[in-house]
């Protein structure tokens, strides 16, 4: 493994920890605070929003300039954007706040998998990729469980104040220790879109949009649903987890499930994905729950990297970073879309039809995957 790669990852773990335990706790404490189900879809939407800009953004910029440097930039933005959580109790303030954490945090996925695709020889591409998804789904694992015991018995402000601590380490890492190695530079000259590439990966992007939409309603709208029908904090930590440690699990299946085949696994998942959804729609108890967390966390753990992959093996390496920045924007898109349709849903339905609409949507992965090349 390249020096640099040995001090990215567990930057990519520290600040994924922070950003993904704001993203899954805010709603917790918004809900606390007596935000419903539209508001929860309201600060979604505002973080998919900003996300899905800065993606884009980043994305060309990655190609354009010196990616070390900017990634310095980037991750210190979100140091702010966390603080600013332990600053305020207003919901109105959190709404603002989770659109300007949606800016930063679109910055550093976009950033991070960018680094990682310039720091790798073509053929340990999809092991460290892998590798990257296991620095960030590590931390989404230890994040939410330990912050919600945090946010339950210490306060939920110093919860948000400790996280932009884990930041703050992430970007002196960086600092000392990556920035040594800035001379990743991209092409030089304008920044433009390769369409002709992009149109190469497009399906990818479509597959990919069905699970976003129930990805947005995972971060912004399940923890606070599951707040609503009297789980405490503390558990909803605890079963976020139990998903993401599956989430984990499915990394460790890819290189094998890529060699199996795209087309297969991609199916699979989609029926996986449709079960798990099905299922939490039928149950309102916390242990009930966490079965079909677990089947969503293994199959996503799975699509994503797999797609990724995917998009990174067949974009051309001077347009890479814009091509796995559009990955990102997709799934901006998609928790724009589903939070929102969610505060909509729930004002004439109860609140277990939006995961039956969503089982039933993820199945649309199915046709489109007929159109991936192996």
């Amino acid at each position: 493994m390249k020096p640099p790669l040995r001090y990215l990852y567990p930057v990519i773990f520290l600040i994924a920890c922070a950003v993904s335990t704001t993203m899954l706790m805010s709603p917790v404490y918004a809900e606390q605070q007596g935000a419903d189900y539209m508001t929860l879809g309201v600060m979604g939407a505002f973080h998919a929003a900003g996300y899905t800009v800065m993606t884009i953004v980043a994305g060309l910029m990655m190609d354009r300039y010196e990616k070390i440097r900017l990634y310095l930039v980037f991750a210190t933005l979100n140091i702010f954007s966390i603080g600013a959580f332990s600053l305020t109790d207003n919901i109105q303030h959190m709404i603002l706040l989770r659109g300007l954490l949606g800016l930063t945090s679109g910055t550093f996925w976009v950033s991070s998998s960018s680094i990682t695709a310039a720091l790798s020889e073509p053929t340990d591409l999809t092991r460290n990729i892998s590798l990257y998804n296991l620095g960030w789904i590590s931390g989404l694992v230890v994040g939410p469980f330990l912050g919600g015991f945090i946010g339950e018995y210490v306060g939920f402000r110093t919860l948000f104040a400790l996280m932009s601590i884990l930041v703050v380490i992430g970007v002196l890492t960086i600092a000392f220790k990556l920035l040594p190695y800035g001379n990743l530079h991209g092409v030089q000259g304008k920044m433009r879109i390769d369409f002709k590439a992009l149109q190469k990966v497009s399906i990818a992007y479509l597959c990919l949009f069905p699970y976003t939409l129930s990805s947005g309603i995972y971060f912004s709208i399940l923890p606070g649903y599951m707040g609503e029908i009297g789980i405490a904090a503390s558990i909803i930590g605890t079963l976020l987890t139990i998903s993401n440690i599956a989430k984990a699990m499915g990394f460790f299946g890819v290189e094998r499930l890529v060699k199996w085949g795209t087309k297969r696994s991609v199916r699979l998942i989609s029926v996986m994905l449709s079960i798990s959804l099905a299922w939490i729609a039928w149950v309102n108890n916390a242990w009930g729950i966490a079965i079909p967390l677990a089947i969503y966390g293994l199959a996503n753990g799975v699509l994503e990297p797999i797609i990724l992959n995917y998009i990174a093996q067949k974009s051309p390496k001077e347009s890479r970073s814009f091509q796995m920045s559009i990955y990102e924007t997709v799934f901006g898109i998609g928790m724009v879309i589903g939070p929102v349709a969610t505060g909509f849903i729930t004002k004439n339905y109860a609140p277990n039809m939006v995961y039956l609409i969503l089982s039933v949507v993820t199945l649309a992965i199915i046709p489109f995957s007929f159109f991936l090349e192996e």
